[in-house]
């Protein structure tokens, strides 16, 4: 039985060797602050198109017209909101970056402006993706899924390493040491921030 639990184990773990990746550079990326997609020098692309929102629409019914209209690949609802000077803003994330569409309703013109994130901060964002997300794109969905896949699996890779630790090495000091520090760790962590 130990022999399939570290089979188990080792492959589970070849199965998270991407998603770790990702994690650990997104943890790197907030820790050394990497730059964003509002950083100086990343200028959007920008774009104009005609577009009449009905008068009586409200806010979140003009927002979704120019959700169709726009069809951003990769991104969610639109965020919907009015800027300082009073315009119609509709922006949409996604993990490659935000398409902002500003409603200038005097002209009846949609300004459309893309900003695409650094590698870094795609990172971010990918790794932050959940299941919960309202993406359209077959990709973002998949990779959310993988992501969900991941998390139960390495629950399983504690799990499985905990027993094969304790089933097969625990004659070896260095095992316990690990198990009782990690322990010792977590519970004065809790204990202290309570």
């Amino acid at each position: 039985m130990n022999l399939w639990i570290r089979r188990l184990h080792m492959y589970t773990g070849l199965f998270n060797f991407s998603l770790l990746v990702v994690f650990g550079l997104a943890g790197l990326v907030v820790t050394a602050d990497a730059p964003d997609i509002f950083a100086p020098g990343n200028q959007p692309a920008v774009s104009t198109q005609t577009f009449t929102a009905p008068p009586s629409a409200s806010d979140k019914e003009a927002g979704q017209l120019i959700a169709k209209t726009l069809a951003p690949p990769n991104s969610g609802p639109p965020y919907v909101h009015r800027d300082s000077s009073h315009q119609l803003v509709a922006d949409f994330y996604g993990p490659n970056g935000l398409v902002r569409a500003t409603l200038i309703e005097s002209s009846n013109q949609l300004r459309v402006e893309t900003y695409r994130n650094s590698i870094w901060r795609f990172f971010d964002n990918v790794h932050a993706t959940t299941i919960r997300d309202k993406s359209t794109s077959p990709v973002v969905r998949a990779w959310a899924w993988y992501i969900e896949c991941g998390i139960w699996s390495l629950i399983f890779m504690t799990l499985s390493g905990v027993w094969l630790g304790v089933r097969v090495r625990w004659e070896f000091r260095w095992t316990r040491v690990a198990l009782v520090a990690g322990v010792i760790v977590f519970a004065a962590m809790y204990w202290l921030e309570r």
